[in-house]
């Protein structure tokens, strides 16, 4: 539903594939966040029209950070968002983790560095989407929040988007963005990709660092792990993983104390980072997601209507690059887009390159988050740190130069 509580409606354009669309030099993008952003600079910079609308009254989020890799990183650089990224960002050394009483299992690196760029930075949400923002409209985008797409009519020459204001614009395709509960993605092909329940959770929550903190490390614990991730500015955010089946009512009122009890579950009966954990009890912006997912098979595209990032591929955080893989959607795109392809031609070409490389992160994101719940007794426990220690970074080098690879 969208928020004046109409069902939007996609007339599909009825053609063949191959149909000759010509170059889009205006677009609509649905979704305000990480990837749309992106993707409406990356458009901007080459010369089409954007309009970005977003459901949202405005982008503020809980107040954890998120990471981005050397291939994110690689994808602002092209698109001029690279130098107020690192400015707003806190380069990491590689992730440590620790078992649950504090003793050092294994470092974990991020992969190599390229063109001097640090190859992981953790950033604050809102303080990039912000920033995104800003450079977006610099470029020549409009961005109107509050707002949602409740009527999209194709036909061979454009879109015709009634919006929920009550006005109807005229667009030369329209890019959803809109997360995991797509609109869009809905109502191009109804219920046949949903969400997915994986069988995890994520709890995050911002809090101030110990001085000692000088880069991401990891405790893992009975069944899931705790980490503790540096920011910017002498705040860190906290993030618990853990296995949680159906699909349990957690009152928001006490997301800090149910953070604070999992965390400490997970961690017996360990001081390890104990006064960090106990001051859970007190954290504000806690943020809990069930970490489901979607994957959309091709094509992406009917006629003048797409989908990309979350709404195409979502995955678990497991290799930190469901962000990095939104961003290379728009960036790809817009390359893309500055060839004499037809829009069909641009579009098949698009998910000829986007597809493998985001079905196999989308693979391992899921097969690492299993492998990490595996660990619920003492004896699973010794087997997954033994795990760490022997084969885990053989599997995520394999990892680390698929995502340094051309996207």
């Amino acid at each position: 539903m969208t928020s004046n509580g109409r069902r939007l409606v996609v007339h599909r354009l009825q053609t063949s594939g191959g149909v000759e669309m010509p170059r889009p030099n205006k677009v609509l993008i649905v979704g305000a966040g990480i990837g749309g952003l992106c993707a409406a600079t990356a458009l901007a910079r080459i010369g089409v029209e954007v309009d970005v609308i977003d459901i949202k009254p405005d982008n503020s989020v809980p107040g954890v950070g998120w990471g981005l890799r050397t291939n994110g990183l690689r994808a602002l650089r092209e698109i001029g968002l690279l130098e107020p990224t690192l400015a707003i960002g806190f380069p990491t050394p590689p992730l440590t983790y620790f078992d649950r009483n504090g003793h050092h299992v294994v470092d974990i690196s991020y992969g190599r560095q390229f063109d001097g760029m640090p190859n992981n930075v953790q950033l604050p949400r809102l303080g990039f989407l912000e920033m995104a923002s800003a450079r977006a409209l610099e470029a020549g985008c409009t961005i109107q929040m509050s707002t949602t797409a409740v009527d999209i009519e194709q036909d061979s020459d454009g879109a015709t988007v009634e919006l929920s204001d009550g006005s109807s614009r005229r667009y030369d395709l329209v890019i959803g963005f809109d997360g995991i509960n797509s609109s869009i993605r809905r109502y191009l092909f109804g219920e046949k990709y949903v969400p997915v329940r994986s069988g995890g959770v994520a709890w995050r929550a911002p809090i101030r660092a110990p001085d000692t903190l000088k880069g991401a490390i990891f405790c893992h614990g009975f069944g899931g792990k705790v980490g503790f991730v540096p920011l910017a500015g002498g705040m860190m955010y906290v993030i618990v993983t853990h296995h949680e089946p159906g699909r349990p009512r957690h009152d928001p009122a006490a997301f800090a104390e149910t953070m604070h009890r999992v965390a400490r579950e997970m961690m017996g009966d360990s001081d390890f980072m104990s006064a960090e954990i106990d001051s859970l009890r007190t954290a504000t912006n806690v943020a809990y997601t069930p970490l489901d997912t979607v994957l959309v098979p091709y094509p992406w595209h009917r006629g003048r209507v797409m989908i990309m990032g979350d709404a195409a591929h979502a995955t678990t955080p497991y290799l930190g690059s469901g962000a990095a893989m939104a961003i290379e959607d728009g960036v790809v795109f817009a390359k893309l887009l500055q060839s004499d392809d037809s829009l069909y031609d641009v579009q098949t070409k698009f998910m000829a390159r986007r597809y493998p490389r985001v079905k196999t992160v989308w693979d391992w994101s899921l097969k690492m988050m299993h492998e990490e719940f595996d660990s619920a007794t003492p004896e699973a426990l010794d087997r997954r740190l033994h795990y760490l220690v022997n084969e885990e970074p053989a599997a995520i080098d394999y990892i680390n130069r698929v995502l340094e690879s051309d996207y």
